[in-house]
């Protein structure tokens, strides 16, 4: 449809129009436009990475977990570290696009399974906790750790 001197123009004849119509089809183009306006900045917004300082803390938790000697219980197996550190990074690169903080991480990524909902545990010498308990635990020692440093 194109608006030819108070005519729409729609391919298969001409219709005429009001003056009042004529700005109604044109505001509705307007309207639609900032809708896809809004639209695009709010995907962007749903679909955005971690920031710098995010992504350190992520690969940070990632590397904890790698180096760690514990062995890490999803759906009822045990994994060794690095196995459990390459599936939660694996699982970061599907979702990376909604994963915004190191908390989001830990809370959408790392603390359950997306399969089964059930919650990863991680045993450690005496200790069973939950993952997300623990990679909570040790994001804060980390942060308290970056601000020691700074002083």
């Amino acid at each position: 449809m194109k608006l030819i001197r108070g005519t729409v123009d729609y391919s298969r004849g001409r219709k005429a129009v009001s003056v009042s119509e004529l700005r109604m089809i044109v505001g509705a183009g307007r309207l639609a436009a900032l809708v896809a306006s809004v639209s695009i900045g709010f995907s962007s917004a749903i679909f955005a990475n971690p920031d710098a300082s995010a992504q350190r803390e992520i690969d940070h938790l990632l590397e904890f977990v790698a180096g760690s000697s514990c062995t890490f219980v999803r759906n009822g197996t045990d994994h060794p570290a690095q196995k459990a550190s390459e599936h939660l990074a694996g699982k970061f690169r599907y979702a990376a696009s909604r994963i915004t903080t190191a908390e989001g991480f830990i809370r959408d990524l790392a603390s359950r399974s997306s399969v089964s909902g059930e919650a990863y545990r991680v045993k450690c010498g005496k200790f069973d906790i939950p993952a997300g308990v623990w990679l909570t635990q040790e994001l804060q020692r980390y942060r308290e750790s970056r601000v020691r440093a700074a002083q």
